[in-house]
Parts: C-alpha cells; structure tokens; sequence
C-alpha cells in the first residue's frame, strides 16, 4: 500500500513526502530580497539604514535571477521595494539638510546637539569646511 513497501501504511508513515525538493535557492533568495526591500522603506527614516538595505535589496533581487529568462514575482517587488527605499532615504536626507540649512529653529536645536556631542556648533564645523552659514 505505502511507499516503504510495508501494508501498514497509516501506522508507519515517516517516509510519506520523501519526493519533496527544498525550496529554491532562487525562490529563497528573491523572497529575502522582497522582505529586505520591505523592511528598507521604513528604515528610511534612520540615517543611510533604508538606502543602504534598499541598494541590498536590488542586488538581491537582481542575484537571484541566476541564468533564468525571467525574475521571479518576489524579485520584481525586491526591486520595486528597493528602489522606491532608495529614492526615498535620499529625499529623506536632502530634506533634512534643506531643513537644517533653512529653517534657524532646527539650526538651533542641531547646533545644540552637535555641542554636546562633538564640543563644537554645527555652523562652526560648516565654517571649517569652507560653508558660509550666514543666519540673518
């Protein structure tokens, strides 16, 4: 009746899946790139974690077609993901530095935290490198 050539096979059944192939390593690697892509989008808020895992994503993705004609569906999200996570952080950190450089009350709160943690303002490490911060 069974596979292991025995009748009973509802007592002894252990070697019931034994054709069953472990996932693909290309279907493995293109749900990893799908999921890090995921998780890049909201990393993007943290400084260069959701560009730098959005840059991962894409390379997962793009790793995973191997010689195949075509990129699985979970690699063609990776790389939407990844994209998208990318193009986000860098408009995430322009907008912070506009922000910084325009508006004097974040200027102020960043020149603050930059003294307590470097002993020098923020305006006077800009002055350092050749960046005339005027705050008038």
């Amino acid at each position: 009746m069974g596979d292991n050539g025995e009748d009973n096979y509802y007592i002894n059944n252990f070697n019931y899946n034994k054709t069953h192939n472990q996932l693909d390593k290309h279907v493995s690697l293109a749900t990893f790139a799908m999921f890090t892509g995921l998780l890049a989008i909201p990393f993007c808020l943290f400084a260069y974690t959701g560009i730098i895992m959005g840059g991962v994503a894409v390379v997962l993705a793009l790793l995973s077609k191997g010689t195949a004609a075509k990129l699985l569906p979970q690699a063609k999200r990776g790389i939407l993901f990844g994209i998208f996570a990318i193009f986000l952080g860098y408009f995430v950190l322009v907008k912070s530095f506009h922000m910084v450089l325009t508006d004097p009350e974040a200027r102020k709160q960043v020149n603050i935290m930059s003294e307590r943690m470097n002993g020098e303002s923020f305006d006077d490490m800009l002055k350092d490198v050749g960046f005339d911060v005027s705050t008038e």
